[in-house]
């Protein structure tokens, strides 16, 4: 059996996993990859949680799938990625008190307001790289306390999603470096804990694991996995990194000026750079690429999932909402939708932001809906895109990745409006590939040029310039609305 490694990602909407086997010259091919879905959990407005515990159960239900498939007796390395900065609450038992509380999640505005009188909002920028946002930790934590007094006063242990099937797989528990980094706490350049803002807020620093980079090894899978799953006793098990950073990777976006569109639940847009730039309007995380080891980007807090809401309420499959949306002209005939049904994070990072329909008339149909809904999410990466024109970063080339990037109409509105050609990786796995590259170049079975292989086959969709210019104007509306509406939210 040929040496193999393996990625898993802990998504949004399901728990994924590849198998990369390695031939004696170095290339890799998948050999074998699964999927089981899972649910978001909304029980209030604004809240966005996830069961940890069917994270662990479909993540052993994969590996016993795999090790029943494939021969995985050459498996040498494991290496892990997950939506951040999700939080799980850990017990004395290292068993989870309470659902996830997901990275979109977006209930602790009033925790926001008290924490911007707790710490000084610019010396947070200038540790972490990012002010104070709903994405970071503390605010969450602060909620928690107040909220669930019960489920905090048991806590032992924070840590986020792929960390905690870090610790199921090997009994070690840690933090990865981007999950650090992105939970507000984590000293950019230092690379250390924050532990005055800790104690500022009143949180024990013992709650926090310790840090790993992603090529560290954090354990080795155990004799109990090795019976539950199949796969081998005593395989490296590697730290990863976050899924949005892993799906960047896993395009070839390893490049100073790469940028990758991410169509998931929510939309990521991920710049490599070769210096750490910060920005108040952006994040920042660690990047695997050797070339470019920082990755700039935003979020937009509600992409495909705005799209499956809309699918579920009014009806019809996403192709079928397509070919009908095909037929409106671009701009929707003056409608613009402000996407922020989760409130938004990057670049306004407001909590009380809302969703909005703008222009809407008797003449609108369903169909303008939806094409304003695809159309609204390229115009708020655009703003992204107008961040890094001002912040000096070169933009070089553009790919597409995750399951909205399936969608033809999608890409060309994300051209259109973007004003570049967009490549799309047409059979491309996404985060899982990106731990799965993580795992062999860090056990030193292929090196970076093993990723050439997988996005040969891209698909390019070219900008057209007629079209973009009638986006300039809509997008120009798009601007103006939050700024004209933001008093509004708060109030």
């Amino acid at each position: 059996m040929p040496d193999s490694v393996l990625g898993i990602d802990i998504g949004t909407t399901a728990i994924k996993a590849i198998v990369l086997s390695i031939d004696d010259g170095g290339s890799a091919r998948v050999l074998a990859a699964e999927s089981i879905p899972h649910d978001l959990l909304s029980p209030h407005p604004g809240w966005a949680e996830e069961s940890a515990v069917i994270w662990r159960e479909h993540s052993l239900s994969i590996l016993r799938l795999l090790s029943s498939s494939v021969d995985l007796s050459g498996l040498k390395a494991i290496a892990l990625t997950g939506m951040v900065p999700a939080l799980v609450l850990l017990d004395e038992d290292m068993a989870p008190i309470r659902p996830s509380i997901q990275q979109n999640d977006m209930r602790t505005k009033e925790e926001l307001d008290e924490l911007r009188l707790l710490l000084d909002d610019d010396e947070v920028f200038s540790k972490t790289g990012s002010a104070i946002n709903s994405q970071h930790i503390l605010p969450r934590l602060m909620w928690l306390r107040r909220h669930e007094t019960s489920a905090f006063s048991r806590t032992r242990h924070i840590c986020g999603s792929y960390d905690y099937i870090g610790y199921v797989l090997t009994g070690n528990l840690h933090v990865e470096e981007n999950w650090a980094l992105e939970s507000g706490m984590y000293a950019i350049r230092e690379r250390r804990w924050c532990s005055d803002m800790l104690e500022k807020a009143g949180f024990d620093e013992s709650i926090l694991p310790p840090v790993a980079s992603c090529r560290d090894i954090i354990g080795y899978t155990t004799e109990a996995i090795s019976s539950a799953t199949g796969i081998p006793k005593g395989i490296p098990v590697y730290a990863g990194t976050a899924d949005h950073v892993a799906s960047a990777y896993a395009t070839g976006a390893v490049e100073e000026g790469s940028l990758v569109l991410k169509l998931g639940g929510a939309g990521d847009i991920l710049l490599a750079s070769a210096s750490p730039v910060t920005d108040r309007r952006l994040y920042i995380d660690y990047h695997p690429s050797l070339s470019a080891p920082y990755i700039i980007n935003g979020c937009t807090a509600a992409s495909g999932s705005l799209l499956k809401w809309f699918s579920l309420q009014f009806g019809g499959s996403f192709s079928e909402l397509d070919r009908m949306a095909e037929d409106v002209p671009p701009a929707s005939d003056g409608l613009v939708i402000l996407p922020y049904v989760l409130g938004e994070k990057t670049p306004v990072f407001d909590p009380y932001a809302r969703g909005v329909i703008y222009g809407l008339t008797l003449s609108h149909t369903k169909a303008h809906i939806y094409r304003a809904i695809l159309e609204s999410v390229a115009y708020a990466f655009r703003h992204h895109l107008d961040i890094f024109r001002e912040d000096g970063l070169p933009v070089k080339r553009v790919f597409i990745t995750n399951g909205g990037s399936t969608s033809p109409l999608w890409r060309q509105i994300m051209a259109d409006v973007l004003g570049y050609d967009v490549v799309y990786i047409k059979k491309n796995p996404g985060s899982c590939l990106g731990a799965a590259f993580i795992a062999g170049t860090a056990s030193g079975l292929f090196d970076e040029s093993a990723i050439d292989a997988f996005v040969q086959e891209g698909i390019a969709t070219k900008r057209d310039e007629r079209t973009k210019q009638l986006y300039d104007a809509a997008y120009a509306k798009f601007r103006m609305l939050y700024p004209a509406l933001k008093s509004v939210f708060r109030s």
